[in-house]
């Protein structure tokens, strides 16, 4: 039975993927200053994390409630739960293999960027 599944899983995740192929924009100087170093930062993370943009927003702010926001969030909690991911301590049908194919250096460079990020505002209600 689960073997039904998994060209099912593997056909969801590529959609997800194709469907973030789009640059995800770097975010607005109007509203951050960022350094030097941190718009170099932005710039690279914003291109290594098309993929996470399908799910997780271009900027990190997820427009559905099923995928968590992660702009704004802890470099080291961020890189922490990647690396769970990664190596099999967290399961997740989606990102236990996207994160399978990270190395080190892009789950640093991926939570130094989405911690650089502007945390979404707080929903009004």
């Amino acid at each position: 039975m689960r073997q039904i599944y998994r060209p099912l899983i593997i056909a969801l995740t590529a959609s997800v993927l194709l469907s973030a192929c789009e640059k995800a924009p770097a975010p607005t100087q109007a509203t951050v200053n960022y350094s030097a170093e941190q718009q170099q930062l932005l710039q690279q993370g914003s291109q290594r994390a098309r993929s996470c943009a399908a799910c997780h927003g271009p900027q990190g702010i997820s427009r559905q409630a099923l995928y968590p926001s992660l702009a704004g969030q802890s470099a080291e909690q961020l890189a922490q739960a990647m690396r769970d991911y990664r190596d099999g301590a967290r399961k997740n049908a989606l990102m236990s293999p996207q994160a399978r194919g990270l190395t080190d250096a892009d789950i640093e460079l991926l939570a130094a960027f989405y911690a650089l990020l502007p945390a979404p505002k707080p929903k009004q209600e």
